[in-house]
């Protein structure tokens, strides 16, 4: 039986980026596709020029920017039984990836979601900056494994999944929400794998991106991460050591006052959070404690960084 796929793209003020995906999708050989983007407040100048160029594409146009949270429109509007979501400057390697992705499904009954292997087109190799999968990727890029990382821009997931979990978190805004929906995904009993026969390629566009953003966002959201979705003891060892790096990477990148920005709001959002406190189960976290084994520890990823000079 085929399944029905949708492709989701959710796009902010890029055009060009967005057309390469565009036809990425539209070259896919698989027969039962549907594909929507997601505009996230661009203005009426993209939204017509998108209705104009691509009359084929399900357009969903938000009358604000909802940051990552803009992907549920997607995932509410999507027909499809498998869910694609990609960012507006992710694009398919060949015209079989849907198919590769529908099989991987089939061969992974208990995943709820996949993730890709990023490229660089700059480079032509792993687009290292998208990896954080918890084996190094030196040795396991070209292995299919289970993970606890889920490319948000670059990944597939079960639409029927959302029906028994909260899809993305709209308080995040960007900054850790992927990692927040593998922690429901998890504890749900879901899978999450990398399958690295299906490749993408991310052309990391500067359009909309300031170099400040990761070190604020990131900051903020770690603390409303682990107050909802952690015991107070683990809460706090997922917590520390992160804010510690991200202290070492803003000091690095001159972005210090956005860090303790980050901090002081982040800080603040307990109020917020409290009511929807949920933390995972014991089960999960001894599940995420096995994956995360091989994973480099905190001072040799921070020497990784210091050496490439980028966050």
């Amino acid at each position: 039986m085929t399944r029905s796929v949708t492709v989701s793209i959710l796009n902010y003020r890029r055009t060009r980026s967005l057309e390469q995906v565009l036809r990425s999708t539209r070259m896919q050989t698989y027969p039962d596709l549907e594909t929507i983007v997601v505009d996230n407040g661009s203005g009426e100048e993209t939204v017509s020029h998108l209705r104009r160029e691509f009359p084929w594409v399900k357009l969903i146009a938000l009358p604000e920017n909802l940051g990552a949270s803009g992907r549920n429109a997607g995932i509410s509007a999507a027909r499809g039984d498998i869910l694609i979501t990609l960012d507006n400057d992710v694009y398919f390697d060949t015209p079989r990836d849907v198919q590769l992705i529908v099989s991987a499904f089939e061969r992974h009954p208990k995943a709820g979601c996949l993730a890709f292997r990023v490229y660089h087109p700059a480079t032509g190799r792993l687009h290292a900056r998208d990896w954080a999968h918890p084996r190094p990727y030196q040795q396991a890029e070209y292995e299919e494994f289970e993970t606890h990382y889920i490319t948000e821009g670059a990944c597939a997931f079960r639409r029927a999944m959302f029906q028994k979990i909260e899809p993305y978190w709209r308080d995040l805004f960007i900054g850790h929400e992927g990692y927040d929906l593998s922690l429901r995904l998890l504890d749900a009993g879901y899978q999450v794998w990398y399958v690295p026969e299906v490749r993408v390629w991310h052309g990391h566009s500067q359009e909309t991106r300031t170099s400040w953003r990761p070190f604020y966002f990131n900051t903020k959201n770690l603390f409303q991460v682990a107050y909802r979705n952690y015991p107070w003891a683990e809460g706090l060892a997922f917590l520390c050591p992160r804010l510690a790096l991200l202290g070492f990477y803003a000091t690095k990148s001159g972005h210090f006052g956005r860090f303790l920005a980050g901090l002081r709001d982040g800080a603040s959002t307990w109020p917020a959070v409290r009511p929807l406190r949920q933390p995972v189960t014991k089960a999960t976290l001894h599940k995420l404690a096995g994956m995360k084994r091989l994973q480099a520890g905190a001072f040799t990823r921070a020497a990784r960084h210091w050496r490439r000079s980028e966050f």
